[in-house]
């Protein structure tokens, strides 16, 4: 065999290409990810809606499990009631575990755990 027609095998023109599912191996490594999954991970980066007051314990419980929570806001923004005392409680919670909290836009706020404080200036390029 010379090298053209190894080349040949190597490289298909694309339009040749035919195949259906049984030329493929399935190789399963959804099941060696599921046993990765949560190895050596210590806190999550999590995201959530502000819909109601029922919302607030649930995310009070992530930032007390030590994760970092992105809250979108703007479905609630209507109600200022109900957005100031999400933002009181979660702000009580950030404190209560040594974290922080602080907006990132008018819709979206940020609130995370122990060892993490938030810079509230921004960086440039310059």
């Amino acid at each position: 065999m010379g090298v053209k027609e190894g080349f040949g095998k190597l490289f298909v023109k694309k339009e040749g290409i035919e195949g259906n599912e049984e030329d493929y191996l399935d190789l399963g490594i959804e099941e060696y990810e599921e046993e990765l999954k949560d190895e050596g991970v210590n806190m999550y980066i999590k995201t959530a809606e502000l819909t109601g007051l029922y919302d607030i314990p649930e995310l009070k419980k992530e930032i007390y499990a030590g994760n970092i929570l992105i809250l979108d806001i703007s479905l609630a923004k209507q109600d200022k009631v109900l957005v100031e005392k999400a933002i009181k409680d979660l702000k009580m919670a950030a404190f209560d575990v040594g974290g922080d909290i602080a907006g990132i836009s008018d819709e979206q706020v940020i609130a995370t755990p122990m060892g993490i404080k938030i810079e509230r200036k921004k960086l440039s390029g310059k």
